[in-house]
């Protein structure tokens, strides 16, 4: 173990930190405000943590930690302050704990955990897990294909290169997936998805169990965007849908709330495609009655219904008509993978 106190550091006023460093090679350690490079062994396992004997705290310490790994595979836990982390290369581990921390994985598979506050996570190259919390967090995968969960909180995804899997979880998340063919699902709150370039699979509903199309949908209500590439958009109760360019699928069904019809906008009948799943769970369940109506009240839209309930406003310049979209049941729906089981 090694402990640096403020005397040892000289100019500086820091607060007693504790690093244990197990293992062999090269890691560097920056502490707050210390401009000096501390060289000590190369770390397996990183732990800065404040100093129990001299009773100090994160509100005694507004500034954080600067923590670089090593080219191996790191195990990093941040101080509890707002700490700057890179993991380099190697396939790290990092818990930053609590506070407002930025974290980069740099090369190799990394795992980046933000803990409490609102963090900044970058996967940059390699497969990387990043895993937001309780605040608001921003997460970019960068590079490959990475995983990204906002958790808790109005977080922002951006999933950039690669093909992508973002959770938003709860709150009102932004969630881009960039380039690449990515799977973006936007979870509980009024959430923002944008497919961006590649052939993406956008999910605006609340994960209801999908084995009973009975469960019905009662988010706030998404705007789920396809961008660019052919997409498969489900949609939820209340959720506002953009196909955007290339040939599209727009999912929903009898989840659908009966005050929350789904708005699609700009859809192309040329291009895009309306698929309507029905719950055929039940062995003398039968397929609904499926209407298509003009809005009285816009001339561009069309309201669909199955069996008289109103499920979605479809806006588009081109005529509707019942033959345009195509009614399938749960069970081909899953088998097909178009909708979670």
């Amino acid at each position: 173990m090694v402990l640096m106190r403020p005397w040892v550091l000289g100019l500086f006023h820091l607060y007693p930190r504790v690093m244990r460093a197990i293992g062999s090679g090269l890691h560097m350690l920056f502490l707050a405000g210390l401009m000096g490079l501390i060289t000590v062994g190369a770390a397996a396992f990183i732990d800065i943590g404040v100093e129990d004997e001299e009773s100090a705290t994160d509100e005694d310490a507004p500034v954080g930690d600067v923590i670089s790994g090593t080219p191996r595979d790191d195990l990093i836990i941040g101080s509890g302050g707002s700490d700057q982390i890179a993991g380099y290369g190697g396939d790290d581990l990092v818990e930053a704990r609590n506070g407002d921390d930025s974290v980069f994985g740099d090369s190799g598979d990394d795992t980046l955990r933000g803990g409490q506050g609102n963090d900044d996570l970058h996967g940059n190259d390699g497969d990387d897990l990043l895993a937001g919390a309780e605040d608001a967090d921003g997460l970019t995968g960068h590079n490959d294909d990475d995983i990204l969960q906002g958790g808790a909180g109005h977080d922002t995804l951006n999933g950039s290169a690669g093909g992508d899997t973002l959770f938003g979880d709860s709150g009102d998340d932004a969630v881009m997936g960039g380039l690449g063919d990515d799977l973006l699902i936007g979870g509980r709150g009024q959430d923002a998805l944008f497919g961006g370039w590649g052939n993406d699979t956008i999910d605006g509903t609340v994960d209801p169990d999908r084995q009973d199309a009975r469960v019905t949908d009662t988010d706030e209500g998404d705007y789920l965007n396809g961008g660019g590439g052919d997409d498969l958009i489900l949609a939820g109760s209340n959720d506002t849908v953009t196909p955007g360019a290339g040939r599209d699928d727009v999912i929903l069904g009898d989840w659908v709330s009966p005050d929350g019809i789904v708005d699609i906008r700009s859809f192309d009948i040329e291009d895009d495609s309306l698929l309507l799943v029905w719950d055929d769970s039940d062995a003398a369940a039968t397929a609904p009655k499926v209407a298509v109506e003009p809005d009285p009240e816009d001339l561009h839209s069309h309201l669909i219904s199955m069996d008289g309930a109103i499920v979605a406003m479809v806006q588009s310049d081109q005529l509707l008509m019942p033959g345009d979209l195509s009614l399938i049941p749960l069970s081909s729906a899953l088998a097909a993978g178009l909708t979670r089981g």
